[in-house]
C-alpha cells in the first residue's frame, strides 16, 4: 500500500517545523493525529523517519531520503 497524501503532508510539516506539536498547529489537527500519520507512514515504508531518542526531533537517513 502506498503512502497517503495525508501521511506525506504530516511528515513534511513535522520535518519542516521541527516537531509534532508545531505540525499539528499548522495543520489544525491534534498532535496525536499527526503522530499517528507518521507511524502509519513508517509502517508503509518499513523504517523510522524520525529519531525520537533525544529531546530534539531529528530526521533519520530514511527521513532525509
Amino acid at each position: 500500500m502506498p503512502a497517503s497524501l495525508r501521511q506525506i503532508e504530516a511528515f513534511y510539516w513535522t520535518a519542516r517545523l521541527g516537531g509534532f506539536s508545531e505540525a499539528a498547529r499548522h495543520l489544525n489537527l491534534a498532535q496525536s493525529t499527526v503522530s499517528k500519520r507518521i507511524i502509519e507512514l513508517e509502517g508503509v515504508i518499513g523504517t523510522a523517519v524520525f529519531d525520537r531518542s533525544s529531546h530534539t526531533l531529528r530526521l533519520t537517513k530514511a527521513g532525509e531520503a
